[in-house]
């Protein structure tokens, strides 16, 4: 999911299983899978799939309560770890924002800002996005809008060469295209009551799961875009899919590398008589390495943070 914002996946998604995406062909993240399971509790750990009896959850989590009350900007820092995804454009930003944050014990960036210039908080909030992303979300908007044929009450954003384009990939209407356009306007806007709405799950279950995993945030927007939306005048989903939750070759191996150097960090420290500080950051290092071990799906064991 920044300019946008850091990526949030506590979301309602519909209740597809793990062998209803395993024909995607992208690597799909624990954190999509996440959703699939309905992880929409504001835990800190809502950006992965975890079991409740996931031994290296329990042991991070046991060695947080031994630390205590920590400072709001201790809870800022674990906020961001909680929102970071891989998937989105500005992943490796927003890692470097967290590891120093860690270092420095105070965060980089307020929580309370991540998503300030998303296309769901309006026109004006679009104008004030550098990325240009939000600008260009809000013509597909209009031009997705124009096809349906509501009505625009400002021209802004109106792009004839999209609208064009636009009409040419989706083709005639009928009423499921017209439903899937809804629905993905819902899903770029955050209209979280639209989104459950226009949801069914039946004959098209897996281009509406695709719509679903749609955000401009994304590493492949607007690539993937245009092709969801020549998929819905198909009528039919796309192969290998990059949606929210994916990762490609190139973020594996990257976040691969930063986790493995995390990792040398956590095993050189925990045998150490640590300061109360030192503590804080062994904890958030071990979360946030949890984290990426699970969003590109690492099979390496952390080491264990307490005494057996």
């Amino acid at each position: 999911m920044p300019a946008s914002r850091l990526a949030i996946f506590c979301i309602v998604f519909p209740t597809y299983t793990k062998a209803s995406v395993g024909k995607l062909g992208v690597g799909l993240s624990a954190t999509a899978l996440a959703a699939i399971k309905i992880k929409h509790d504001m835990c800190v750990w809502s950006n992965i799939e975890i079991s409740p009896q996931d031994s290296e959850i329990l042991d991070i989590d046991k060695f947080e309560k031994k630390l205590g009350e920590v400072s709001k900007n201790v809870r800022q820092i674990r906020e961001l770890i909680r929102r970071f995804e891989i998937c989105h454009f500005k992943y490796k930003e927003h890692l470097k924002q967290i590891k120093d944050s860690i270092q420095n014990l105070k965060s980089n960036v307020d929580p309370v800002n991540i998503g300030a210039h998303h296309i769901s908080k309006g026109k004006e909030a679009s104008k004030n996005d550098n990325t240009g992303r939000s600008l260009i979300g809000q013509k597909y908007l209009h031009s997705l809008m124009n096809w349906l044929g509501d009505n625009l009450e400002n021209t802004y954003w109106i792009n004839d060469e999209l609208n064009t384009q636009v009409k040419k990939w989706l083709g005639d209407k009928n009423q499921n295209k017209e439903r899937f356009v809804r629905l993905l306007i819902a899903r770029l806007i955050w209209d979280w009551e639209g989104y459950k709405e226009f949801q069914q799950n039946g004959e098209y279950k897996e281009l509406e799961f695709q719509i679903c995993r749609m955000d401009i945030c994304h590493y492949a927007f607007p690539r993937h875009l245009d092709l969801l939306l020549q998929a819905i005048g198909r009528m039919q989903s796309i192969e290998n899919f990059e949606g929210c939750g994916s990762f490609n070759i190139e973020i594996k191996k990257y976040i691969e590398g930063q986790f493995l150097l995390l990792y040398d960090y956590i095993k050189s420290n925990i045998k150490n008589k640590l300061e109360p500080n030192e503590k804080i950051q062994l904890w958030l290092t071990a979360s946030l390495a949890k984290v990426l071990k699970e969003q590109v799906s690492l099979t390496i064991y952390l080491p264990q943070l307490n005494e057996n």
